[in-house]
């Protein structure tokens, strides 16, 4: 029986190693989170007029933005791709489409913009803080 003892002790050590191994090998890879930033975006209570402004990040609009509205939407870092166009329903209908902007985000960075409306264009800029 003692010459049996080594044996089962050495097919045991095999064994837990065969299956960590096999377990790291199945384990998902941790994965590391991407970095956000923060987009602020708010408009005037004064804007010229009170038709909503979509706002789009990556061409898919995410928000629309009353006159005295603020919105606040988490975006990856790196460069960004904007652009705001007025809501087109009833009187408001493709007024204002606003270019295509970009802003290159940093990582826990917050970006406050404001939305600008003058005559027959609507657009981004830095908001004064």
């Amino acid at each position: 029986m003692n010459s049996l003892v080594p044996v089962l002790a050495a097919l045991m050590l095999a064994t837990t190693a065969v299956f960590a191994a096999s377990e790291a090998i199945l384990a998902p890879p941790q994965s590391v989170p991407e970095a956000f930033g923060e987009l602020l975006i708010s408009r005037d209570v004064n804007a010229p007029n009170a038709c909503d402004i979509e706002l789009y990040v990556q061409n898919e609009l995410v928000a629309r933005v009353a006159p005295g509205q603020s919105v606040s939407i988490p975006v990856p870092a790196g460069e960004v791709s904007l652009r705001v166009a007025q809501h087109g329903s009833s009187h408001c209908a493709g007024q204002f489409v606003g270019t295509s902007q970009s802003a290159i985000i940093e990582p826990g960075e917050v970006r406050h913009l404001r939305i600008v409306q003058v005559e027959h264009e609507v657009f981004l800029a830095p908001a004064a803080d």
